[in-house]
């Protein structure tokens, strides 16, 4: 026989899926056991933070690199099977969680404290923390009560609420179903994260792309961390965001718009992606209309309470917008620019809001790049859709690590090689409590952001670069496929 016309055995790729389920299962069994290491009990400077965030950069950095080999390599597998053990592994990962103490994040006590007030009969966008502290209300009273320690805990108790009303709304439920339960909220998160998981399958297959691209959202250390542990409300966001995102990509322009407003509603930033569906609905005036017309009225009916409670300096929304930052190069550079501005210029003007304003300059025109040229399907509309999500995540004064969660399930459908490596790198947010506890708050800052960061930007600039000399457009050359 000859050798050369044998075709050589194919291996499988089960043993590598089971191997990196394995090791992301281990990690968070990890956290899970080393919660009580980061208890509010535990002095800042004994908490483990630079080993949390140094080993969950290792594991998603691992992920990074390993699904979209394990993707090429499963061709000779049953796909539906894989997919399945996908899903279940991903669920463990997040079981695991039940009953955790939540690693350097406090936000879900507000999300507990604003169900209960909402299910009470009151408006947390009118009532805050401290104003409720010091309240003679038989019924916040009983409410503070009934929270003990949850009240105790919630962070900047001097702000009313920052979260919209669709947000409350699942705050609510979760108190419906148990009344200042992490856990119970933590199901929630779950089914919530469940339904979207099914629309970004059905958006992978309409793009012919394989299910188990779907492991870089699903079993993304991240992802786990940030909502199964940390309890951030993200799934709230993220489903409604798909689907609009999938209604965009089957020619249902109305309705997307409308589940995109619905989105906002939880944080404003999806309204931003109608834009897309908006652009191409140019010339179509009664659908462009209808789509619009659906859009602002639910718009109006999330920003009514808000409004309606006031905005002034109390307010989480305002406090938002004008005060936070985090883990963001981008901001330190716009800081610079504003330094640079001819004092005149800027006289009584804060200089955040001067490199907030210039942030939203760049954004600005990164849009209008962006949107320069109507897409012609409904796939041209998602990726549009995409840049708009990916250049507002770049450009956000603010990047804490659970912000990733907007663009994860973006990154299966376009796997842009940079912006899996910031999901990589984002965990050394981390370090930040590791230098905040030996007064070294500025190595953070001005050190390890940059060291977040600069990696990011250079393979945009090398993928970048690389487009320009070769015949493959910069969308295709930057995928890691």
């Amino acid at each position: 026989m000859d050798a050369s016309n044998t075709t050589p055995p194919v291996r499988s790729s089960w043993p590598g899926w089971l191997a990196l389920a394995g090791i992301l299962v281990s990690a968070s069994l990890v956290l899970r056991v080393s919660g009580p290491l980061f208890g509010l009990d535990v002095a800042l400077e004994d908490v483990p933070a630079a080993q949390l965030a140094l080993g969950y950069a290792a594991v998603s950095l691992l992920v990074m690199l390993a699904v979209p080999v394990l993707i090429r390599s499963s061709a000779a597998l049953n796909a539906k099977h894989v997919l399945i053990f996908i899903v279940l592994a991903g669920l463990a990962m997040r079981l695991t969680q039940l009953g955790a103490v939540p690693v350097l994040e406090d936000d879900y006590n507000r999300y507990l404290w604003d169900g209960a007030v909402t299910v009470s009969g009151q408006s947390p966008f009118a009532i805050s923390p401290e104003t409720a502290a010091g309240s003679t209300n038989p019924g916040l009273s009983a409410l503070r009560d009934q929270a003990g320690p949850v009240f105790d805990e919630i962070n900047y108790p001097e702000y009313r609420t920052v979260y919209p009303p669709l947000a409350q709304a699942a705050f609510a439920l979760s108190h419906l179903m148990a009344p200042f339960s992490l856990d119970g909220w933590r199901a929630l998160l779950i089914v919530l994260e469940l339904a979207a998981l099914g629309f970004l399958l059905a958006i992978l297959q309409h793009f012919g792309r394989s299910p188990l691209w779907s492991a870089l959202y699903w079993w993304h250390p991240v992802v786990i961390k940030e909502i199964a542990n940390s309890a951030h409300m993200e799934p709230v966001l993220v489903l409604p965001l798909l689907a609009g995102v999938w209604c965009a990509l089957v020619a249902r322009p109305v309705l997307a718009s409308g589940l995109l407003a619905l989105a906002a509603g939880v944080k404003l930033w999806p309204m931003v992606l109608a834009a897309a569906i908006y652009r191409r609905l140019f010339g179509h005036w009664k659908i462009f209309a209808a789509a619009t017309a659906l859009a602002t009225f639910t718009l109006v009916l999330m920003a009514w309470p808000v409004v309606s409670a006031g905005l002034g300096e109390d307010s989480g929304f305002v406090a938002y917008a004008q005060k936070w930052r985090a883990s963001s190069a981008a901001f330190l550079v716009a800081e610079w620019l504003a330094g640079l501005a001819p004092a005149a210029l800027v006289a009584g003007i804060e200089p955040g809001l001067v490199a907030r304003a210039l942030l939203a300059a760049g954004l600005a025109v990164a849009f209008a790049f962006i949107l320069k040229n109507k897409a012609q399907d409904g796939r041209e509309t998602v990726h549009q859709m995409f840049l708009l999500a990916a250049s507002l995540y770049l450009l956000s004064p603010s990047q804490f690590p659970w912000y990733f969660v907007w663009i994860a399930p973006f990154l299966c459908i376009f796997p842009v090689r940079a912006l899996l490596l910031a999901g990589a790198l984002l965990p050394l947010h981390y370090l930040y409590f590791h230098f905040a506890a030996r007064d070294l708050e500025d190595v953070y800052r001005y050190g390890i952001v940059w060291l977040i960061w600069l990696p990011v930007w250079a393979l945009l600039a090398l993928d970048w670069a690389r487009a320009r000399t070769s015949e493959t457009p910069f969308n295709k050359s930057c995928y890691a496929s």
